[in-house]
């Protein structure tokens, strides 16, 4: 990912600022997602934050079929369908600075995805907040996309974090180059490690990318303090929900002396994202997994010797 700087400082690229969230790490925390992942899960419920650029996104929901996108946009990459709803050629529309589609829209039926921040910026807008972190022990944490395809960036808002006493965790895919991270990630306080799945022909086919990168950095990780990985697992439909590939993970969990694993269900709410995209959702549609599904799971894992819930 290409490295943007302001004064010879380097920018992050994030697309969402979540305030009061209780479901990233303890307490009260403000989650900041950043844009770029190197990973095209199949069931990404942020397919807004792959893209390592600005994109734009287009809700047919709101749009009220005004036109103005098209007459304001002079590079003519709009054109309407047979509906009459505005239609995007996408690779004009990731270039274009102007941004006039998304400010001429009545509705916000158009925006345009992901803002550049310096640390200083960012670290000013969620330390707002520290009476919060420090009455609920929450904090801060990094999420995405994957959070260290910015290295540069995160350690310059871990180091302001740092003086402060702010707490931050991050979220990781584990597809990262760890000799750029190896200076600061065990400076997080807990590290959310995404643990699809061990095989990996069938990560490739599931995400476009093998896992070998990523059980590397998730070994090296737990070699450092196993204490603040908590292990995220995905409940993908057809993918890994067997209770063979669910031992599997907990076994390689073990011998690593991991002690921490949530079950995360799959839900199709991402899947509305897609069409604003101009992208195919690759799912089966009425997928679900089940309750005593998940608690089946849960057992597995508890009998390993591992504590682990569901979200």
């Amino acid at each position: 990912m290409q490295i943007q700087k302001k004064r010879g400082k380097p920018l992050g690229l994030i697309f969402n600022i979540q305030e009061y969230s209780v479901q990233d790490g303890m307490g009260i925390r403000t989650t900041v997602f950043l844009k770029g992942c190197p990973l095209r899960c199949r069931w990404c419920a942020n397919p807004e934050g792959q893209s390592p650029h600005p994109e734009l996104m287009h809700s047919r929901v709101l749009c009220k079929r005004h036109h103005q996108c098209l007459s304001r946009c002079r590079h003519n990459a709009v054109s309407p369908d047979a509906e009459g709803y505005p239609v995007f050629q996408r690779e004009i529309c990731q270039t274009c600075a102007e941004m006039a589609c998304e400010k001429a829209c009545p509705e916000k039926a158009v925006k345009i995805v992901g803002t550049y921040w310096d640390a200083e910026s960012l670290y000013e807008k969620v330390s707002a907040y520290r009476l919060f972190y420090r009455n609920s022990g929450g904090g801060v944490t990094l999420s995405g996309g994957e959070p260290l395809a910015q290295p540069e960036f995160v350690e310059a808002f871990l180091v302001l974090c740092e003086k402060t006493g702010l707490s931050v965790g991050v979220e990781t895919s584990g597809m990262f180059d760890w000799g750029r991270v190896e200076t600061f990630i065990a400076k997080f306080e807990f590290v959310y490690f995404d643990m699809k799945c061990l095989d990996a022909g069938l990560h490739q086919r599931v995400t476009g990318c093998g896992n070998g990168r990523i059980l590397e950095n998730f070994t090296r990780l737990a070699e450092l303090d196993p204490s603040r990985i908590i292990v995220t697992i995905p409940v993908i439909p057809g993918i890994n929900t067997s209770e063979e590939m669910i031992g599997r993970i907990a076994e390689f969990c073990k011998k690593l002396n991991l002690v921490k694993i949530r079950l995360l269900p799959y839900h199709p709410f991402g899947e509305v994202k897609y069409g604003a995209l101009g992208r195919e959702y690759l799912m089966a549609r009425n997928l679900s997994i089940g309750q005593p599904e998940l608690e089946r799971y849960r057992v597995i894992i508890v009998e390993s010797g591992i504590d682990c819930w569901i979200e």
